[in-house]
């Protein structure tokens, strides 16, 4: 029942670029804005800023800094399930930063991003291998805080994968790295998340519930109750509650995770769909058999058109980037 778990958004490490403010804005003055919107759960505002800068004929004080707003407006894409934009925007960032010296922690940023796109489309293999180099990259900058951020992402990618114990590993991997207290919210709320279902796969309902519960209090208190990753968040307490009987509660959370990704990106995206087919699945186990499979149908049916859609040619060969 994990397999609904949202891959988060990676964070991006080092990308906005330590430039003073000035009086009059710049191009670059613009990404900056556009990264603290994106960051702050806003990423249509971030969008709205991002596309006639980087597609108009802009001038920018760093030549790093195109490659950094494709990366971030790559990531608002993604945030609203707009996948296909997303991958152009990071084929662009990557087209940029591959051939700098000095961006290449927002190189393996790019990668990084791209990897938690296939994985949401579902292309694990190519998804881990991308952050897999991401990490590597971070590795050899000797960027803690990077290697910390990809171990997040591997472990979830793992847990989606049922190979739990690849996820220990990389949690272990990232705690080393980076410690948890140095750590910012959403990458602790991400870490949350994969122990939660760690915990429910070894049967301890208690601790599932008291981890999942902590990563949605943290992702609140960071980004409010409308933010995106909440849904994921309460589906999988919804799936913890359905394992210890208590129907009521996980269908309340369920329904809950599909308003949240209904009103965060809109009905006709995956994230909504992966919400409703959590909460059939929820329904059948509770003894409503007729109704959860009428719903997951329809919710399959709709997967599977979105997906065949929004990855329409889009096979990569991860190996193609070093």
């Amino acid at each position: 029942m994990l397999e609904s778990m949202r891959v988060p958004v990676a964070v991006l490490v080092v990308l906005i670029l330590a430039t003073p403010m000035r009086a009059q804005k710049s191009s670059s003055d613009s990404i900056k804005r556009a990264f603290a919107l994106w960051r702050g759960g806003q990423p249509k505002a971030a969008i709205a800023i991002l596309e006639p800068v980087l597609q108009g004929n802009s001038r920018f004080d760093d030549p790093r800094d195109p490659g950094v707003g494709w990366n971030v407006l790559g990531q608002a894409y993604l945030d609203l399930d707009r996948y296909a934009e997303a991958r152009l925007a990071y084929q662009h960032a990557l087209a940029i930063l591959r051939q700098m010296p000095s961006a290449q922690a927002q190189y393996a940023s790019t990668l990084d991003s791209m990897g938690m796109l296939e994985t949401s489309l579902g292309q694990k293999s190519a998804g881990a291998m991308l952050c897999g180099k991401a990490r590597q990259v971070y590795a050899q900058l000797g960027d803690s805080d990077g290697v910390a951020i990809t171990s997040i992402n591997l472990a979830v990618i793992a847990v989606g994968g049922k190979d739990y114990k690849a996820a220990r590993r990389f949690l272990q991997t990232a705690i080393q790295a980076q410690p948890e207290t140095a750590m910012g919210a959403d990458d602790v709320a991400a870490m949350d998340e994969v122990k939660s279902a760690l915990a429910l796969h070894d049967g301890d309902s208690t601790e599932a519930i008291s981890l999942v519960q902590r990563a949605i209090d943290l992702w609140t208190r960071a980004h409010g109750p409308g933010y995106f990753l909440l849904s994921s968040g309460y589906l999988l307490r919804a799936q913890v509650l359905a394992h210890s009987r208590d129907y009521g509660g996980a269908m309340a959370d369920a329904q809950h995770a599909v308003a949240i990704a209904e009103n965060a990106v809109g009905r006709n995206t995956i994230d909504y769909f992966r919400a409703r087919a959590a909460y059939a699945r929820i329904l059948r186990a509770s003894g409503a058999k007729q109704e959860g499979s009428r719903m997951a149908k329809a919710a399959d049916t709709a997967l599977a058109e979105l997906a065949r859609r929004q990855c329409s040619g889009c096979t990569i060969d991860a190996n193609g980037f070093r």
